[in-house]
């Protein structure tokens, strides 16, 4: 979709942005078609690590809220948050997603309707909420202010809105992989002031914000801001904003980490380089593309890409097709798992369940693994 962008700092608010990105119609018609949210490898659910992050989504929101209230989630992938609040009684929820798979999988899971639709798309829906949850999307949006408008469109007169977003002044404190904040799917970068500086512009109070810690696998941690904002048109907005000096700081500091462990990275890459020796690379989404164009891994001996996410199969990278791992018959060659936030399930995966004997390599504690018995 892009080849990268420039992370730029706003000298007037301090919310971060990626600068240099397509318009909002590109990044739609990915999210139709190339979405990793629909969960095809486990037939649509969601993991246990997010079930605890809709419950506690749910247990912020909740005592906000009427039974009656009817409940918009945009963005909703398979329908698991709108599951969470079905489950505690609210009846009137109804989901919005682009890809007409997560659309289906909601319907079969969850018994909820969740209609197909882009940011562009929800400007014709008809309904009005009382709560619109945007959790995980404004992360995605290119044009936020506009996006915002047709969101906030979809409101009762006295609606609030439910945000949840990655906590990018807080990157630093939860490392990833290098740069893997980074994805060319997140071009918005906020702290909690800069969120609710962006409400307030909008005629919003901040109800209620938190920074909570989303467990992504068994050693990684996306940090994320949980906020609720009720409409109030009589809100100061000069009053309201505060300069976000959090956000641009935890930006810095995170990418002089990435630099420094993509340098170790990178060593463990050369060595397979130098080698030659035959490579599988498990793992073709953001991280396999970043180190293709940054490190050795593209002067490697590449034999073949492997994914789980059906979206990807029948595509390549580098002219490499991507396969499942079903279709894999090699197990000679060595795997490189390309992945910080799955590295440990993809080495269960392999040793465990398809019980392979080639050997692997974990970038991130860089120990080749026993082979399997």
């Amino acid at each position: 979709m892009l080849d990268g962008y420039n992370v730029m700092v706003c000298a007037k608010c301090g919310a971060g942005y990626a600068d240099g990105v397509p318009c909002q119609d590109v990044f739609d018609k990915y999210y139709a078609t190339m979405s990793k949210y629909e969960h095809g490898d486990r037939g649509g659910a969601v993991s246990p690590m997010d079930i605890q992050i809709n419950r506690k989504a749910a247990d912020l929101v909740v005592p906000f809220l009427r039974a009656s209230d009817a409940i918009a989630d945009i963005g909703c992938a398979t329908g698991a948050l709108l599951a969470e609040f079905k489950r505690r009684g609210f009846e009137a929820v109804i989901g919005f997603d682009p890809s007409p798979a997560c659309c289906a999988t909601a319907r079969r899971l969850y018994d909820i309707e969740v209609r197909p639709a882009t940011i562009c798309q929800l400007g014709q829906v008809a309904e009005r909420f009382d709560v619109v949850m945007l959790t995980g999307v404004l992360e995605h949006l290119c044009d936020v202010e506009e996006s915002l408008g047709v969101l906030i469109a979809l409101l009762k007169p006295e609606g609030r809105v439910f945000i949840a977003m990655p906590d990018a002044s807080h990157y630093p404190k939860w490392f990833s992989a290098p740069y893997q904040f980074f994805s060319m799917e997140h071009v918005n970068f906020f702290g909690p002031q800069s969120l609710s500086n962006l409400m307030a512009r909008h005629g919003f109070s901040t109800t209620l914000i938190e920074r909570v810690p989303r467990f992504l696998g068994l050693n990684a941690v996306e940090p994320v801001i949980m906020g609720l904002f009720d409409r109030n048109p009589a809100v100061d907005t000069p009053n309201a904003f505060a300069f976000d000096r959090e956000t641009g700081e935890g930006l810095r500091a995170y990418i002089k980490a990435s630099r420094n462990v993509d340098e170790r990275v990178s060593a463990v890459i050369g060595g397979l380089a130098e080698t030659q020796v035959p490579l599988l690379v498990w793992g073709a989404g953001t991280h396999t593309l970043r180190l293709l164009e940054s490190s050795p891994l593209a002067s490697a001996n590449i034999v073949g890409i492997v994914d789980s996410n059906r979206n990807y199969h029948g595509k390549s990278v580098n002219g490499i097709p991507i396969v499942e791992p079903s279709e894999w018959h090699d197990h000679v060659a060595t795997i490189l798992i390309s992945s910080h936030v799955a590295e440990e399930e993809i080495k269960r995966v392999i040793t465990e369940e398809l019980r392979w004997p080639n050997p692997v390599i974990c970038l991130y504690d860089t120990a080749p693994l026993s082979q399997a018995q």
